[in-house]
């Protein structure tokens, strides 16, 4: 087919189908949209003239990418799913869910608000002042700030303390965050030199005294928080790093990640380090993210002494990182409810809390098809659920799972089926069965999931 028969670019336009999904799309951004479509088409003749028949063809072939490319387009984003994977602070589904919003003023999001303007004095005024007063109350840090997330809190911390001067960290945790991020390259970009000790499986304190220097560097420990190592291994304790921290008078900064503020009670969460004791076994700076163990908004949390604090606000690279009006609202929100001592009520910790009892009497919400003929299997069975976020890696605990077995579906066009909603249901699949596992549905995800069985049934 030559690239003559596509169809021109006002004949598409004119189209039913096309105008019936454009009817909120500008008339400028239509045709330039129609256009792209058209190109994609003309390269695809060029590699391919076979690729299409005729003019017909090719018109039936454009309107549909446009109708859906358009649909793409107006489809409001993010887009709520429901997650019944288990994985309580999953990644690809946004992390920690924030839950009952409506005590965040939607006036003052929409409108104009007190950001930056103390009514005091009329002047201008520290945007996350609120924000960091409730962290310094809540894990007694002389000092607090937030920004972007938890890389760009280790970026300020090591650019703001120790440009050209030597980090010293252990080769076991040079670690790797989600996204391809290297610890080692965030050193390196924040103008430091890295100083690499001990060996990938063991570190002692003398391999850390060999390198450092007081006045010439800072020391870094970061907690292990998407992997595991075991047998011959050996670590340096923060504790002890601090001891050493100190004879050197030199900055300790802490990578704790998770953003757990402090002991949960929860005996899984045993062992993740929280940010009130990080910051009693004597490190300078902790920073951690706002949407793993915390429960709230995406956002780096940095907590520490207030002159070292204070040098990381001043730093020009902070203004670049900081924090917008929407998710200071939200983080605020989340840590107004530790102040009140109302954490519980956040979503994450409602889920992880859950115990067999309770997840059973949730189970009794949905009204499953019945076995039989078609319906090889239906029911609750015992499965494993965890917390992800890159927090916790051998974390798991016991929860309970509907798998479902069709004789005219097969486990993953079930899950293709449940994924393609439009309110997605998000599950997965094992052993042969599509599994939702119920620790993580929000109560009103009940009714979408029963609509998603009525319809498969």
């Amino acid at each position: 087919m030559g690239l003559d028969k596509l169809p021109p670019v006002h004949e598409i336009l004119g189209l039913p189908a096309v105008e019936a999904e454009m009817g909120e799309i500008a008339a400028p951004y239509r045709t330039r949209l129609v256009r792209s479509v058209v190109e994609q088409f003309r390269r695809k003749l060029r590699r391919r003239p076979d690729a299409l028949n005729d003019r017909e063809a090719a018109t039936r072939a454009i309107t549909a990418r446009v109708v859906d490319e358009a649909r793409e387009l107006l489809a409001p984003f993010p887009r709520r799913v429901v997650n019944g994977t288990g994985i309580v602070i999953h990644t690809n589904l946004g992390r920690a869910p924030l839950g009952d919003l409506s005590q965040v003023d939607p006036e003052s999001l929409s409108g104009y608000s007190n950001l930056e303007w103390d009514p005091g004095t009329g002047k201008r005024g520290s945007r996350d002042a609120q924000v960091s007063g409730l962290l310094q109350l809540l894990t007694g840090a002389e000092a607090a700030l937030v920004v972007n997330n938890c890389a760009s809190a280790l970026l300020l911390a090591l650019g703001g303390l120790a440009k050209d001067k030597k980090v010293v960290v252990s080769r076991s945790e040079l670690v790797e965050i989600g996204g391809g991020f290297r610890v080692p390259e965030i050193v390196e970009s924040s103008g430091c030199r890295l100083a690499e000790v001990g060996t990938t499986n063991k570190t002692r304190l003398a391999d850390y005294e060999k390198q450092a220097r007081s006045g010439d560097c800072v020391l870094l420990k970061v907690h292990q928080s998407n992997f595991v190592q075991r047998g011959f291994v050996e670590s340096v304790s923060l504790a002890s790093l601090a001891g050493l921290a100190r004879k050197l008078r030199a900055p300790l900064v802490y990578d704790n990640g998770s953003g757990l503020l402090r002991t949960s009670g929860l005996g899984f969460l045993a062992s993740e380090p929280s940010v009130d004791q990080s910051l009693r076994d004597g490190a300078s700076v902790v920073v951690a993210s706002g949407d793993k163990l915390l429960g709230s908004v995406q956002a780096g949390l940095v907590f520490g002494k207030a002159t070292m604090v204070n040098a990381m606000r001043r730093h020009p690279l902070y203004r670049a990182l900081r924090l917008d009006k929407v998710r200071l609202a939200l983080i605020h929100h989340t840590l107004r409810q530790y102040l009140g001592g109302r954490e519980r009520e956040i979503p994450l910790w409602q889920m992880v809390s859950r115990d067999f009892r309770d997840l059973e009497s949730r189970a009794a919400r949905l009204r499953l098809p019945r076995t039989g003929g078609r319906w090889k299997r239906a029911g609750w069975v015992r499965v494993s659920g965890s917390m992800g976020g890159g927090s916790n890696p051998e974390t798991s605990f016991e929860s309970l799972g509907l798998e479902l077995v069709h004789t005219d579906h097969s486990p993953d066009a079930i899950r293709a089926r449940f994924a393609g909603r439009k309110v997605p249901v998000v599950g997965y699949v094992r052993k042969g069965a599509f599994l939702l596992d119920i620790r993580t549905f929000l109560d009103d995800d009940f009714a979408i999931v029963q609509q998603a069985l009525d319809e498969l049934a």
